[in-house]
């Protein structure tokens, strides 16, 4: 496995699994703890369960 680290709002995150998503690679969205406002935190839930439910590794 190779991990690649992304940079950026959540909005930002969102189209970069989406492009994954279309293009069929395998992909998961972790979280990685790190210092969010809350309104990010929860934008970064919903990607990951929007975007990792339909998407298994």
């Amino acid at each position: 496995m190779a991990k690649i680290e992304i940079k950026g709002t959540p909005e930002k995150l969102e189209r970069i699994a989406i492009f994954l998503k279309a293009n069929n690679i395998q992909h998961a969205i972790i979280d990685d703890y790190g210092n969010h406002s809350k309104e990010d935190l929860e934008k970064y839930r919903e990607l990951m369960t929007k975007h990792n439910a339909s998407t298994s590794i």
